[in-house]
């Protein structure tokens, strides 16, 4: 019985040591905030008097995954960055006070600590904070953006994509003013900033197709304004496409990067020109070129369908952009498409030409098309432009389709 009394005894000793240290500890910070606080508004009241000098730690262990207190530290930390917001809302000039802004460059201190794993505890104990407002929520963002990526861009990367909601990526359009992307942040600083194109691919590269997808073209909004940073940005891409559906991924962007995004379209001979010095291989001028009819300047049109056929693309895609081509002319002059097709040789792309502006002009000159139509043979350039009428007409009947039925009928066209 004394044995036992005297272990109960025991315990309430060490126990009480224990809550002691801790009741001192929790109050040698509050006196440590206090004195700031009492300083900043020393300042205020007093003008240009100058305050006694605080020491702020400014270097803080870096946490390790292997550390056994890391994971506390980190949900300290995290607790901590919270209190910061909730006790300036009670202080004299609130966040806009010294006192406030040495507290916020302690914190950038200690956040300059955290190894990534830590990192991501942070962000998730942050998330899971029940005083996560928007305020907040920006402070959080501009560290994600000028102290984690800054330090860890690599590792930001895959854990953005592994993560997104941690770093309020949510692939919607946030509001002007909400938080910035913080990926896209990452693709603008790296390609605008630091002009390091294999880096920024690096950092693609760590993240879920689907993020390489909707971030890809941010190199091109940031790195592609002059035709070097375009060839520059071509290399890039190409080492950067190391996989099948990275590939596609870049296929997908070249035609903006033969082109350009600009409403002011380039001339044929610049175009022509950087495609050359590009040395572009056959699959990536049919990429290059999809859609080439709104991409070109239509006065340049018969240029354009003269270089397609020495383009050295599949004989079939080079037919099908002259006809894409041929149409769009037809549609915007088309007495300058009549011009060309009476001029040009016979090639495969002139007979593309002649069944799109046939198809074109057929409900205002239906003698006149059908007289193009019957300088192709029989085979799929007439049956095209055919069918291309076809589908014309039955869109203006409507409901009423007696008169495609009856060209349908006289042409031999089947469904």
């Amino acid at each position: 019985m004394k044995r036992s009394l005297v272990s109960c005894a025991l315990i309430l000793l060490v126990a009480s040591v224990l809550g002691w240290r801790e009741a001192q500890e929790l109050s040698r910070k509050k006196e440590a905030n206090a004195r700031l606080l009492a300083e900043a508004a020393a300042m205020t009241n007093e003008g240009s008097r100058t305050p006694k000098a605080t020491v702020i730690p400014t270097t803080r262990p870096d946490l390790r995954t292997g550390d056994p207190g890391m994971k506390t530290e980190v949900a300290a930390l995290a607790r901590e960055y919270f209190a910061l917001f909730r006790d300036s809302d009670g202080t004299a000039g609130g966040e806009s006070s010294e006192a406030f802004a040495k507290l916020k460059a302690d914190m950038k201190s200690r956040l300059e600590g955290l190894n990534p794993s830590a990192i991501q505890q942070f962000m998730a104990e942050c998330n899971g904070n029940p005083d996560l407002n928007l305020r907040i929520r920006r402070d959080l963002n501009f560290y994600v953006r000028t102290v984690f990526i800054s330090k860890y861009p690599l590792e930001m990367a895959r854990m953005m994509g592994d993560a997104p909601e941690l770093f309020g990526i949510s692939g919607k359009a946030m509001p002007e003013g909400y938080v910035q992307d913080p990926f896209q942040h990452l693709v603008y600083y790296y390609s605008a900033e630091k002009k390091d194109l294999s880096f920024v691919f690096q950092c693609l590269a760590q993240a879920p197709l689907e993020f390489q997808s909707r971030y890809i073209g941010g190199t091109l909004d940031y790195h592609a304004d002059t035709p070097p940073k375009r060839a520059e940005l071509l290399e890039a891409m190409r080492d950067f496409a190391a996989t099948p559906e990275q590939g596609e991924l870049v296929k997908g962007k070249l035609s903006e990067l033969v082109f350009g995004r600009s409403e002011a379209k380039a001339t044929f001979v610049e175009v022509t020109d950087w495609m050359g010095s590009a040395n572009l291989s056959s699959d990536e001028l049919v990429a290059a070129t999809k859609d080439i009819q709104a991409k070109v300047r239509v006065g340049e049109t018969g240029q354009w369908l003269d270089w397609l056929a020495t383009s050295g693309m599949p004989g079939e895609v080079s037919k099908e952009r002259a006809f894409q081509l041929g149409a769009e002319w037809a549609e915007k002059d088309y007495l300058a498409a009549g011009k060309w097709l009476n001029s040009a040789p016979d090639s495969p792309e002139k007979s593309a030409v002649a069944g799109a502006y046939a198809a074109k002009v057929y409900p205002y000159n239906p003698e006149a098309a059908m007289q193009w139509i019957q300088t192709l043979p029989p085979g799929p350039d007439r049956t095209k432009a055919l069918q291309t009428i076809y589908q014309g007409l039955r869109k203006k009947q409507g409901s009423d389709g007696r008169v495609a039925e009856a060209f349908a009928r006289q042409h031999g066209i089947r469904e």
